[in-house]
């Protein structure tokens, strides 16, 4: 993994007008970054802005404040058409439900080849199928898949064409949205060591984007919390799950269930309280060890350094 930041994301808002007078803030002044090769994990519940995040990144949202850099270029800056065609060839997305996000009228041929007619990276009939071929067979799948259509695959397969989608004009980042929650459980961890590979492979960057601490602690190296629209915590993979220092943190943690019959007899859940803060002051994001950082007020901060000392 490089130093160089692929991704520098700085005080992002993603706010939406709901009705006259009302505003949700999807996402409300986040700020980190992803460095060349690594995997970054952003994990939080249902609602907590994590896709939000995703999709602004790649323009899916224009932003409504803040900026996004990707190798050091303003995303959401004015771009002509050529400059747009370029930016989206670099980054692709893998999205969460491999049935909804494939369309059923085409075959998977044409599915995975939209992308290289759109960037000319193929002469002919001849090597665009050859291409096609190679995807597949490089997501696992038989190169005869080709002809066939959608609604013919398991989702666990449909979300490998859609991997191979994403492959097919070799981008240099990823964002997967939340890939393998639509899957079964013994479909998710293939399709996980596949994305590793593959970043092995093909020198990728992803945002990795789930709510299953354990899968992102398996596949990141670093992971941001969100809650409501912020960050609350971000740390090295094994920092965060040895020291988690955010009450919010502690109380998806304790939620992860272990193949203990003992331990789970005993297993106590922490439940989080949003209104047990600290407000005599707005809280910042602060870093209480080096690369692990916690958004805080004074008081916290004093309070959890001194949790993280004893």
């Amino acid at each position: 993994m490089s130093e160089e930041k692929l991704l520098e994301v700085t005080n992002l808002k993603q706010h939406f007008q709901t009705g006259r007078h009302s505003i949700v803030k999807a996402v409300d002044g986040i700020t980190f970054d992803i460095k060349r090769g690594e995997t970054f994990g952003l994990v939080g519940e249902s609602g907590c802005g994590k896709s939000t995040t995703g999709r602004t990144i790649i323009r899916l949202y224009d932003a409504t404040d803040g900026s996004v850099k990707f190798a050091g270029e303003d995303v959401h800056g004015k771009k002509s058409r050529s400059e747009l065609k370029k930016f989206n060839r670099k980054m692709q997305m893998i999205f969460q439900d491999p049935y909804a996000s494939l369309n059923p009228r085409m075959t998977v041929k044409e599915i995975i080849s939209e992308g290289l007619d759109i960037h000319g990276l193929v002469a002919n009939d001849e090597e665009r199928t050859k291409r096609v071929q190679d995807l597949l067979e490089t997501v696992g799948l038989n190169k005869e898949h080709a002809t066939r259509y959608p609604h013919e695959f398991s989702g666990g397969q449909r979300q490998r064409i859609g991997i191979a989608r994403a492959l097919a004009v070799e981008p240099e980042f990823i964002i997967a949205d939340e890939p393998i929650s639509a899957l079964d459980v013994s479909i998710q961890a293939q399709v996980v060591n596949l994305l590793k590979k593959l970043q092995k492979e093909h020198d990728l960057t992803y945002l990795f984007i789930a709510h299953d601490l354990s899968m992102v602690k398996y596949i990141s190296d670093r992971i941001g919390v969100m809650y409501f629209g912020k960050m609350v915590e971000l740390a090295d993979s094994e920092e965060l799950y040895k020291n988690p220092v955010h009450p919010y943190t502690k109380s998806l943690l304790s939620a992860i269930p272990l193949p203990d019959p003992d331990y789970e007899r005993n297993r106590k859940r922490i439940i989080y309280d949003p209104n047990n803060h600290d407000t005599s002051e707005e809280p910042e994001f602060r870093e209480i060890r080096p690369n692990h950082w916690v958004l805080c007020t004074t008081k916290e901060f004093e309070a959890y350094k001194e949790e993280l000392n004893n």
